[in-house]
């Protein structure tokens, strides 16, 4: 698989290639084996590290974290539209795979760390392509050292499913099936597709790389659901409705290039590789100008692109230098990956204002009903529903989350997300499709289900570095002006029984960077991250980009320039527009 890398100067380029190794976990896309690194070097201090500390007071943390609620109003809600937390999630599996799953190295069980900071960067490996590049949308290419000539055969066969079968040059999707109304005028065609649709060998393909990876147990449950599977690159991004129907849009988008290219006089062909070309271009407009400027702090994230991320570019030439031998451009930071990209957690509703059906004026949507409407929900096979496809009443109403609305007064859901801050949603406390091996003790299970406990376990199983020591590194070498902040309690303001906790505690001033990114943004002025949280997500990002000759970045790409147009004429420059040209919003 070749990539155009920049050397660190980043003036010349040289074409490398980077291992592409067989999908895992039942995954289209393949699997990248790109690199992780760490911001502040490993080694030195090991208080920096916050080893020291129990995973019985890391759990106590945690459950402090999670209001014993299921009121509506249970965390706090902020001026941010909705489709920013899915958004986000979405972002995060096209950067970065490996450190939210259990493994010899990530493992919470006991959290413990079991190799040291340069053993986990030699040995940790990012399933994802480290650029925007779309790979959990269009599957990256199967060419690599994978474990046997027929498992890569394999995965060809099973990428090609991700494409229509007759028209070739557009994406495959799912119907929802008849159930209740459609929240508007659109058509049905609104779920991902699902591996009932697709032939025999591409069935077989699945099933012979999940046999190589999976115990007898496992590989059982998987073939016995693999009918209602989503057919898609990252199947992370079937886990709830909401992240599955934003996926579905770049489908569709892709779709209405081709039918816009088609039915129009431009200057390009309806082929698949220039709809893919507009569909990644716009994509990574949005995400400096539509997500990130909304998430992070503006004047971190122009002064990043006025120093064209020069401290970022000090970050992979250091972990070069420590690494060597390895492609340059192709690291993630691990704090970025484990910690700061994970405040998107804050942002999750416990109830949400879905659409017509499960919102306003006929309902809601709780969050265990948001896991159930997928492939590994069962399309709602807890409610007693026997689908192969979503219910075209769990379509979802895009205009309840384009746009930030807390206006209603009616005691139901306002259409926001939550706040960034350090309470997370009560149902992540004991999340469903999680926890479920009954052959684990009971204990395991609610840990599993708990997902600040895992959060902040996960970070000491890696060597996370604490939010202070961290902090003081990127301010000594100029990255951020501010400086660590050694009273933490002082930071938080939503919930009196966590500031208690850790004014009492070494964590106040050894604090868990994920927590520390938190605080750090519930003392912010504006909606979003703080400034060192704003550095660590927008260097990443803009990073991943730089690095991208084709990237809309470095091509200094508008929507203006594109040939696309809303049915009204408008470009495609926000996320509206975007649902709008997919016409997945009417």
């Amino acid at each position: 698989m070749n990539f155009q890398m920049k050397t660190h100067g980043g003036a010349a380029a040289k074409t490398s290639t980077l291992e592409a190794l067989a999908p895992a976990g039942g995954d289209i896309a393949v699997d990248e084996a790109a690199d992780f690194g760490y911001l502040l070097p490993p080694g030195g201090d090991p208080s920096q590290h916050g080893e020291d500390i129990s995973d019985a007071d890391l759990d106590t943390l945690g459950t402090l974290m999670v209001p014993n609620s299921q009121a509506i109003d249970a965390t706090p809600d902020a001026p941010l539209a909705p489709v920013l937390t899915y958004w986000g999630q979405f972002l995060d599996h096209e950067l970065t795979a490996r450190t939210d799953r259990e493994s010899a190295i990530t493992t919470i069980v006991n959290a413990a760390p079991k190799m040291t900071g340069p053993e986990i960067e030699q040995n940790l490996k990012n399933a994802r392509t480290p650029r925007f590049d779309l790979d959990s949308v269009y599957g990256g290419a199967p060419i690599g050292p994978f474990a046997s000539e027929a498992e890569q055969k394999a995965a060809a066969i099973l990428r090609t499913g991700l494409r229509h079968p007759t028209l070739t040059a557009k994406m495959r999707v799912g119907t929802a099936v008849p159930s209740g109304n459609l929240p508007d005028a659109l058509d049905p065609h609104r779920d991902l597709p699902r591996f009932h649709q697709v032939e025999q060998k591409v069935r077989d393909a699945a099933l012979e790389i999940a046999r190589a990876q999976m115990d007898d147990k496992d590989f059982d449950k998987f073939k016995n659901g693999l009918p209602k599977r989503a057919l898609i690159g990252d199947m992370r991004n079937d886990e709830n409705i909401i992240i599955a129907q934003f996926h579905l849009s770049f489908l569709r988008f892709h779709n209405k290039v081709v039918d816009f290219l088609t039915e129009n006089e431009t200057a390009w062909i309806p082929d698949f590789e220039a709809a893919k070309t507009l569909t990644t271009l716009h994509y990574q407009w949005l995400v400096v100008h539509g997500y990130l400027k909304d998430m992070c702090d503006p004047a971190v994230v122009q002064r990043i692109i006025n120093t064209r991320n020069s401290h970022y570019d000090a970050f992979r030439a250091a972990y070069a230098a420590r690494n060597p031998g390895r492609v340059v451009g192709n690291v993630i930071p691990l704090e970025f990956s484990v910690s700061a990209f994970r405040f998107g957690h804050s942002m999750v509703r416990n109830i949400y204002d879905y659409n017509n059906t499960f919102g306003r004026p006929n309902g809601q949507a709780p969050f265990d009903q948001i896991f159930a409407f997928t492939g590994g929900g069962g399309l709602g096979a807890n409610f007693g529903l026997d689908a192969t496809n979503i219910p075209q009443d769990w379509i979802i109403d895009w205009s309840r989350f384009v746009n930030a609305d807390g206006s209603f007064t009616d005691g139901k859901p306002q259409r926001m997300a939550r706040a960034v801050d350090t309470v997370i949603a009560p149902p992540l406390g004991a999340m469903v499709n999680e926890g479920d091996d009954e052959a684990d003790p009971a204990p395991l299970r609610e840990l599993f289900r708990h997902l600040a406990r895992r959060n902040l376990r996960r970070g000491k199983s890696l060597r996370i570095p604490t939010g202070q020591a961290l902090h003081a590194h990127l301010q000594a070498i100029g990255a951020v002006t501010s400086g660590p902040q050694m009273d933490v309690a002082s930071w938080v303001n939503t919930e009196p029984d966590l500031a208690a906790f850790l004014s009492g505690h070494a964590m106040n001033s050894a604090t868990p960077l994920w927590f520390y990114i938190l605080a750090e943004a519930e003392a912010a002025p504006g909606e979003g991250l703080g400034e060192m949280g704003s550095w660590i997500v927008a260097a990443t990002f803009i990073g991943a980009l730089m690095d991208d000759a084709d990237s809309a970045l470095a091509r200094g790409f508008h929507p203006s320039q594109s040939p696309l147009r809303t049915p009204d004429g408008q470009a495609i420059d926000s996320i509206e527009n975007w649902m709008r040209f997919a016409a997945v919003l009417a």
